[in-house]
C-alpha cells in the first residue's frame, strides 16, 4: 500500500469563495452502522444484500464507498437516508436511530432529477417551499447557492437548457438548500464525460472544504474515490460487506494529474480485483473471458466443434 494511504495527520484547507451567509448553519454529523444486515425473500428464498456491516463515519468526514456492482454501496446509502430499514443491526446519525428520511440527510443521484417544468432557481427553492420557508429567504438562499456552484447566470433556465454537468451542479445546490448535516451522493458523475467529471470533482472538494458537512459518496471509480475521499471503504459483493478501509493522507486541493493519486489508485484496484472478477464471472453466466484472453465455456457448448 502506498505510503500516502494512511491516517491523515492534519486537515489541509484550500482557498475558497467568501463564506455564505445563509446556508452554513449545520456542520456535518457522525453516522454509525453496527452489524447492519439487509435481506429479503423472493421465489429463490432469502436474499442477503448486506451482512454484518459495521462502519463509523466521523462528523465532517468525506467517505467514499467503493466496489463492484452488486456490493451494496447504494443500499448502504439508502439505509443512511432512511429510505430502507435494516433487517438487523443499529443505524445511527449523531447517536440517534435513523427511522425515516430527513432534510438533515440530502441525496444527489446519478441522474440530476431536476423537475423539468421548473427553472433552476425554482428547483433549488422547491425543498424550501416544502418546509414553508418564506419567499424572501427562499430567494436569498437560492441566489447564494447558485453563486456557490457558479450558475447564477442560468437561474431562470430550465433543465433541458443546461449541460449534464450544469444539471448536476444544480442538483448539488438543491441538496444543500435545506442545510443538511449529511450529503449522500450516489454515483453522481458516472454519466458525465471525463473533463466534466474533473471540473465537478474540484467543485465538490471545494464545497466540502467550505461547509465541512459529512459526505458519503458512492462510486465504482477508484481514481474518483482517491481524488475525493478522506477515507475509502472497500466493499465486497454478494452479500455486501466491508472488506477494508483506507485513509487517504494527501493534502487538498488534489490536482487531477497528481502521480501519488495514481499510485494509491493502483494499490486499491489490486485489493478489490478479486471482487471485480467475481462479479464478472457471475454476470457472464457460463462464459468467461479471462484476463489472459483465453475463453472458458461450459462443456455443453461445443461452439461448432463437430464441423
Amino acid at each position: 500500500m502506498s505510503s500516502f494511504a494512511k491516517p491523515i495527520s492534519g486537515v489541509h484547507r484550500t482557498s475558497v469563495d467568501r463564506p455564505l451567509r445563509l446556508v452554513t448553519g449545520r456542520a456535518g454529523t457522525s453516522v454509525s452502522l453496527d452489524n447492519v444486515e439487509l435481506s429479503f425473500a423472493d421465489r429463490r428464498g432469502e436474499q442477503r444484500i448486506l451482512e454484518s456491516t459495521s462502519l463509523d463515519i466521523r462528523a465532517g468526514e468525506f467517505v467514499c464507498l467503493l466496489g463492484p456492482s452488486g456490493c451494496g454501496k447504494s443500499t448502504m446509502l439508502n439505509l443512511i437516508a432512511g429510505l430502507l430499514a435494516p433487517t438487523k443491526g443499529k443505524l445511527l446519525a449523531n447517536g440517534r436511530p435513523i427511522v425515516a428520511p430527513s432534510p438533515k440527510r440530502a441525496m444527489v443521484f446519478q441522474d440530476a432529477a431536476l423537475f423539468p417544468w421548473l427553472t433552476l432557481r425554482s428547483n433549488i427553492e422547491y425543498p424550501l417551499r416544502l418546509q414553508s420557508i418564506d419567499q424572501g429567504e427562499r430567494e436569498a438562499r437560492s441566489e447564494e447557492l447558485l453563486r456557490l456552484v457558479h450558475l447564477f447566470r442560468f437561474a431562470d433556465h430550465y433543465p433541458h437548457e443546461l449541460s449534464g454537468g450544469m444539471r448536476q451542479r444544480g442538483a448539488i445546490a438543491r441538496a444543500l438548500a435545506t442545510d443538511p448535516e449529511i450529503l449522500l451522493m450516489d454515483e453522481p458523475f458516472a454519466a458525465l464525460d471525463a473533463q466534466t467529471r474533473e471540473i465537478l470533482h474540484a467543485e465538490v472538494e471545494r464545497i466540502h472544504t467550505l461547509f465541512r458537512k459529512t459526505f458519503v459518496f458512492v462510486t465504482h471509480n477508484v481514481r474518483e474515490a482517491v481524488r475525493l475521499a478522506d477515507r475509502i471503504v472497500l466493499m465486497g459483493t454478494r452479500p455486501g460487506r466491508v472488506l477494508r478501509e483506507v485513509e487517504i493522507a494527501l493534502p487538498r486541493p488534489r490536482p487531477a494529474n497528481d502521480l501519488r493519486m495514481s499510485e494509491i489508485a493502483n494499490d486499491i484496484a489490486n485489493i478489490i480485483a478479486s471482487e471485480v472478477e467475481k462479479v464478472a464471472r457471475e454476470e457472464a453466466d457460463d462464459a468467461w473471458l479471462a484476463p489472459a484472453n483465453s475463453v472458458r465455456v461450459g462443456s455443453h457448448r461445443h461452439l461448432g466443434g463437430s464441423i
